[in-house]
């Protein structure tokens, strides 16, 4: 039966992989895809949103031809990578479980639509979600067999992850609510847990030079982000709640509470409690973190993936467990018919995009279509405004996030925020200086009256608008100013 489960796991992920990449050269590059793909382009210790490892994975990829491909060839290995790791590490953690809790690992980790997206979609909470399912493995076998070696891997595992996202600080958290729990102190006085420490400093030092040497700005940045709630709402708490439960898949959002529960009331036999409370250790206090902090509407729904990954191999064993239950069985064919028809219908709109036929999806490929042929429409504005007046202006947009596709199909060309928010583009290029020109890009619905508009301390005429579109219904219009200092 092992053997089996074994062989469909490795069946699943080969298959989402291959779709993967068949899919990977067809669209155009999403806002965070093109913003990490720059990273590449701008190798150094750190950066402002995030620490290097986005970046670092991409540049190994660059020489292959820096393309759509290439971009998103490591989003699709780290998530085939992950999926095998957790029926390695369900395996590993549950080894007297049921014979299928290894395939169901890698069942709930598929059928997550979030998670599907980020495994064609690169994001930092991918390389993160492999290091924090490499320490759970670790974890365990320390609390085992309490070798060297184990800690030193452990140290280097937690340093890879903290060059990840800094959410990893969670990780190190959980091992050490973990540790006293099931043996105390004792372990604490070992060189083991030190050295471990050691190699993980050394190893996230290129972000704290980073952060020394920008006066913090990246760690103060994220902490304002993901913890410091300005006004908090019930409202927004529990909506994050409920797209878990859809993005994460019903099944997995239902099966963890209910695992929880029955390690609470001792229902999960005695042999796998400890492996049960080291993924609930390494899972509860960001997921607790994550869903305070969405009281004030600013979590995205990729950061609780970590949390989520991690608690697969405990929802699989609940879940292989309660099989014989009538609930179970129903609860598990409704949500994943749910989730792979959903990821069915979104992958099947992202390969063909028939917008005549689902026009109401016309908002959600906004941040795909027009945007490279902006980009190649500013450079040409640039370079006319430049030969008509001998200025020579620079490409602005208002958001960074706009800024990531221009900025991406418009490479080498520098691109700058018009925004008093620090951005990685004032890293990279600057604010515009009192006296420059620029060529801004908009992608408004519709242009001002007057065809004038005043931002940051620049005069904006129109002079040119573009529509895209696809099957003759418009997703997109761009305006394009020439932007000059006020005084």
């Amino acid at each position: 039966m092992q053997e089996r489960g074994r062989i469909a796991s490795w069946c699943i992920i080969v298959v989402v992989l291959l779709v993967h990449l068949v899919m990977a050269s067809g669209v155009p590059l999403g806002v965070d895809e093109a913003h990490y793909a720059l990273y590449a382009l701008h190798p150094a210790l750190s950066y402002f949103d995030h620490p290097p490892m986005v970046g670092w994975l991409q540049i190994l990829v660059a020489p292959l031809g820096y393309d759509e491909f290439t971009v998103r060839l490591v989003p699709a290995i780290l998530y085939a990578l992950s999926s095998y790791l957790a029926f390695r590490v369900t395996r590993i953690l549950f080894p007297d479980g049921p014979a299928w809790t290894g395939l169901v690992a890698v069942f709930l980790l598929n059928t997550a639509p979030i998670l599907q997206l980020m495994g064609w979609g690169l994001v930092p909470d991918l390389p993160l979600m492999v290091f924090g399912l490499l320490s759970l493995e670790l974890i365990y076998r320390i609390h085992q067999h309490n070798r060297l070696l184990h800690w030193l891997g452990l140290g280097i595992v937690y340093g890879l992850a903290g060059l990840s996202k800094y959410t990893a600080i969670f990780l190190p958290l959980g091992m050490i609510l973990f540790m006293i729990q099931q043996q105390g102190l004792r372990w604490f006085w070992q060189a083991g847990p030190w050295l471990a420490a050691f190699i993980a400093l050394v190893l996230i030092s290129p972000v704290l030079i980073w952060n020394a040497d920008n006066d913090w700005a990246s760690i103060a940045y994220q902490f304002d982000r993901g913890v410091g709630v300005k006004e908090w709402s019930l409202k927004e708490a529990l909506g994050m709640q409920l797209a878990q439960m859809l993005f994460y898949s019903i099944l997995a959002y239902v099966a963890a509470i209910s695992a929880t529960v029955s390690l609470l009331r001792k229902r999960i036999p005695e042999q796998d409690r400890a492996s049960s409370w080291l993924i609930i250790w390494n899972t509860l206090p960001l997921l607790i973190v994550i869903g305070w902090s969405a009281g004030d509407g600013t979590v995205l729904p990729n950061w609780p993936a970590l949390g989520w990954t991690l608690l697969a191999p405990l929802s699989a064993y609940w879940i292989c467990r309660g099989w014989s239950r009538l609930w179970v069985k129903c609860l598990t064919v409704f949500s994943s018919a749910l989730s792979l028809g959903l990821i069915g219908f979104v992958f099947f709109f992202l390969a063909f995009m028939p917008l005549a036929t689902f026009p109401f999806m016309a908002p959600a490929i906004k941040d795909l279509v027009g945007w490279k042929e902006a980009a190649e429409q500013a450079q040409l504005l640039q370079q006319k405004w430049q030969k008509e007046e001998g200025v020579e202006p620079v490409l602005m947009v208002d958001n960074w996030t706009k800024a990531s596709r221009i900025a991406w199909y418009a490479y080498p060309e520098p691109v700058q925020l018009l925004t008093d928010r620090l951005t990685q583009f004032d890293f990279w290029h600057g604010k515009p200086e009192a006296d420059s020109y620029g060529l801004l890009v908009r992608d408004k619905s519709s242009a001002p009256e007057s065809d004038h508009l005043e931002i940051q301390n620049f005069s904006c005429t129109l002079v040119d608008e573009m529509e895209s579109g696809l099957d003759a219904i418009m997703v997109n219009r761009f305006q394009f100013y020439r932007c000059k200092p006020l005084h």
